[in-house]
């Protein structure tokens, strides 16, 4: 992979800083917003490794900004689950199309909000217990797709988390994965020293974006922030379905 150039520069950096502030508010988002423009700059295979490092970095800058908040009982339990089966589902990624893996997760997003309100009406509520299970599967399903935050989001909120518990949190258990995937990819020659340069740019540049997210939640309400939340799951899962990549 060549490095890109200025103009490449520019649009990498300009998406790591709108996707760190979307990320930084609505816990999911900023790798949304930079897998195609990874793709565009880099080339397609370029985009999991890149995208995995400069994640890796940027979930530092959210737990950072929101770490006195952090929920250590739920980060623990879906890592539990969520490492084995990031390295597990490895394995899937060479098998899975990007046609099908573009209809799960367009159907996923859009079905998470009907979702988070059924967990949070007198139906089953998420608990402690359940985190293993939910880390198990999210993380089998982030070595297909990488960004994986739209996907748990309705647990961590069914669960009681909320702007930054929730955001610190989340962080946490998507850093692990990142880890987890960094290295599976170290361990099969993926991840050369351009990508390490790159991704790691782009993760320093999100320090910057979750700074002004933190700003932004701490004079938003409850109401306001799961609103933010369920409008950003409802566009980018109809993105997904309607625009393939």
């Amino acid at each position: 992979m060549e490095l890109p150039g200025p103009a490449g520069w520019a649009v990498l950096v300009a998406g790591a800083l709108v996707g760190s502030v979307i990320g930084g508010v609505a816990g999911f988002g900023a790798g949304i917003v930079l897998l195609p423009l990874i793709a565009w700059t880099l080339g397609i295979r370029a985009t999991a490794p890149v995208l995995t490092v400069t994640m890796l970095v940027g979930n530092l800058s959210r737990i950072w900004w929101s770490r006195d908040d952090l929920d250590r009982r739920v980060a623990l339990r879906f890592l539990a689950g969520a490492l084995p089966a990031t390295l597990a589902g490895a394995l899937l990624y060479a098998q899975a199309s990007s046609d099908s893996l573009r209809w799960i997760m367009g159907g996923f997003l859009i079905a998470a909000v009907p979702l988070r309100r059924a967990l949070l009406a007198r139906g089953p509520a998420v608990r402690l217990r359940h985190f293993p299970w939910v880390g198990a599967a999210i993380g089998a399903l982030s070595s297909v797709v990488v960004t994986t935050g739209p996907v748990a989001t309705p647990f961590f909120l069914a669960y009681g988390l909320r702007r930054g518990a929730y955001i610190a949190t989340e962080a946490v258990c998507a850093l692990g994965m990142h880890v987890a995937r960094a290295g599976a990819f170290t361990g099969a020659a993926l991840l050369s020293w351009e990508h390490l340069a790159v991704g790691g740019v782009l993760g320093g540049t999100m320090f910057a974006g979750s700074w002004v997210a933190r700003r932004l939640l701490e004079g938003m309400s409850d109401r306001a922030f799961l609103a933010v939340v369920e409008a950003l799951l409802i566009g980018m899962g109809l993105q997904f379905l309607l625009v393939p990549r």
